[in-house]
């Protein structure tokens, strides 16, 4: 599942924290980019060839600069889920409006004098931030992902919806199996009971005769039983085929990013060679070596889920090999 990474720290990849003045807060940079407060206390006390974010002009700031505008999106509790791997959109999410025109700032753009410019009536409203870097700016880079997150938020709702209303469906269908004859009105189960195709009734067994015996008259059990099937049929395919278009959707953001991690992992792996004493040298592969073992961490965590569901399905493959009476 595709999280939103422009609300989780540069630094650490964690999901930031809703409110400001925690370990977890996201604080603004200077780039415009965001680490949370606990990284850019650690990155600040490292010298500068050691840091992981080696934007200089990002450190020398004193006063915690929380990023206020993200701590704002994140408020939105009800919209954004947090997951361990971060935040995924679970309902519409609210755009954050110019206090100025109330339009949408889907277009934001930023001024050097930390004021923001609504798109729709181009005048200026205070920032609760410093200047930024439109290109590297978080609060834009979560617009950007907005879209995608959303198409993912409606696949999910979509498969969800699929369930339940076949729940309903179902458990409507199994509270009746009686039915009144549309001449008589007397009732009878439908085991009893015909179907008067040329005039879309369904009538007893004496009214089929009386009436009907010229018309073409069949089961209202086979009729019932035809109708059953097809929508039963057609939830099947719908609910599959919400399932089949989600899964690879997910599991291919899954496995761009787990690309991404094995390229960036490698390549940062090579500052081994560089290391002048083996204490030096022990100390970054341990480094890696956490690195590598929080990635395996996240993956046992998700491989049993998934396992879990291929062997289901296979399971549910076997029970239709073998009986028909399911």
């Amino acid at each position: 599942m595709k999280v939103f990474e422009s609300l989780n720290c540069i630094v650490c990849k964690e999901p930031f924290a809703r409110v400001a003045n925690q370990p977890r807060s996201p604080r603004h940079l200077c780039c415009g980019l965001a680490m949370c407060h606990e990284c850019f206390e650690k990155e600040q006390m490292l010298a500068q060839n050691e840091r992981k974010h080696q934007c200089v002009p990002c450190y020398p700031s004193t006063s915690p600069n929380f990023a206020y505008f993200l701590i704002d999106v994140l408020s939105q509790e009800n919209a954004l889920m947090l997951t361990p791997m971060g935040y995924v959109l679970v309902k519409p999410f609210k755009i954050p409006e110019c206090p100025i025109c109330q339009d949408e700032c889907q277009e934001t753009t930023y001024s050097s004098y930390c004021e923001i410019k609504c798109p729709t009536c181009n005048r200026f409203s205070p920032a609760k931030y410093t200047d930024v870097n439109k290109q590297k700016d978080r609060f834009h880079g979560f617009l950007n992902e907005l879209p995608e997150m959303t198409r993912q938020m409606e696949a999910m709702t979509k498969a969800h919806a699929f369930i339940i209303a076949g729940e309903k469906q179902h458990a409507t269908r199994n509270v009746k199996d009686e039915c009144s004859c549309n001449e008589c009105h007397e009732e009878n189960i439908i085991d009893k009971m015909f179907y008067c195709s040329a005039c879309s009734f369904e009538i007893c067994a004496v009214c089929a005769y009386k009436k009907h015996r010229l018309h073409e008259a069949i089961p209202l059990f086979e009729k019932q039983a035809n109708q059953m099937l097809m929508e039963l049929q057609e939830e099947s395919r719908n609910v599959i085929k919400t399932y089949k278009d989600l899964v690879p959707e997910l599991h291919k953001g899954l496995l761009e990013g787990i690309d991404i991690f094995e390229t960036k992992l490698l390549s940062k792996e090579e500052i081994l060679k560089d290391t002048s004493t083996f204490a030096d040298y022990r100390k970054k592969h341990e480094s890696f070596a956490k690195i590598k073992s929080t990635f395996e961490s996240y993956a046992e965590d998700y491989l049993p889920c998934l396992r879990k569901f291929d062997t289901g399905v296979n399971q549910l493959i076997q029970t239709l090999n073998e009986t028909a009476d399911v």
